[in-house]
């Protein structure tokens, strides 16, 4: 019998972006929700998200790549993102093996919490986060938004992204995941033309338009119909065509309007942390 070769766990610094976009798609191959990145998505999320190759690891096997764990630091707390296995190297604990090494690295550099998001159908990364001392805060869901918006029920007007951020800091009710909490908003450069955004009487939003895409990246509002007014002023938007907000908690007021208006839910996440 031919024995097994020992898996060696390295920084993400020994990859490239080509080569670590390659190892993103094959470590998520047949997940539930499928996900393609080439080069220029990872140098995005490692500009926006703040992830930090140095602290990230990835697993080999005869001087092949089979799997990855990205981790995101920003002052004491620490972000997976991203954690997946190659399929044919898949059931053989190489998963566990990179999530302690990733905890590691984060205590190294003083970490005391840790937060993910996992897909809910997906029990058995579950499981192994539970095994860790991950423990579950709240349900998140992603929608998407593409047949026609009525015109807003109330009055709905353009405003300056960074005053329309202050307002949803001081109305905001519970954090925001770390893809569109105020730091990710930060790397993306509120001076741009990209970032816009909307507001009511009793709310605002902030929204980002790529290629006909808006992207709904904070978003405050006092009731139902106020979230509602916003989400239809940023669908009606000249050249949008779709409307997109990830991980929004699912008792939010926006996913009430959403669900209203005939958006998909396309997927469900349960956001867990570990305190260190």
């Amino acid at each position: 019998m031919t024995a097994t070769a020992p898996t060696l766990l390295t920084p993400a610094t020994d990859l490239g972006l080509p080569e670590l976009a390659e190892l993103f798609n094959r470590a998520y191959e047949g997940y539930e929700v499928p996900l393609h990145v080439d080069a220029g998505a990872v140098e995005f999320m490692f500009e926006a998200f703040d992830l930090s190759p140095e602290r990230s690891r990835i697993a080999r096997r005869d001087d092949r790549a089979i799997g990855l764990a990205m981790l995101a630091v920003r002052g004491s707390r620490a972000w997976v993102g991203g954690m997946g296995v190659a399929t044919e190297a898949r059931r053989a604990g190489i998963g566990e093996q990179l999530m302690r090494a990733l905890l590691d690295s984060a205590r190294e550099v003083g970490v005391k919490r840790v937060q993910l998001e996992v897909l809910e159908p997906n029990a058995r990364a579950r499981l192994l986060y539970e095994k860790l001392g991950f423990r579950t805060f709240r349900r998140l869901e992603v929608w998407q938004w593409d047949s026609p918006a009525a015109p807003p029920a109330l009055p709905v007007d353009a405003c300056d992204p960074r005053a329309a951020r202050r307002r949803v800091a001081a109305a905001r009710r519970a954090p925001e995941p770390w893809q569109r909490e105020d730091a990710t908003i930060d790397r993306l450069d509120v001076s741009t033309p990209a970032l816009r955004a909307v507001r009511t009487s009793s709310g605002d939003a902030i929204y980002r338009v790529t290629d006909g895409r808006a992207s709904v990246l904070q978003l405050a509002a006092a009731s139902e119909r106020a979230a509602g007014a916003l989400l239809d002023a940023i669908r009606g938007r000249a050249g949008v065509t779709v409307l997109r907000y990830l991980n929004v908690p699912d008792d939010d007021p926006a996913v009430a309007a959403l669900r209203s208006r005939g958006a998909a839910l396309t997927v469900a996440q349960f956001e867990m942390a570990l305190e260190l």
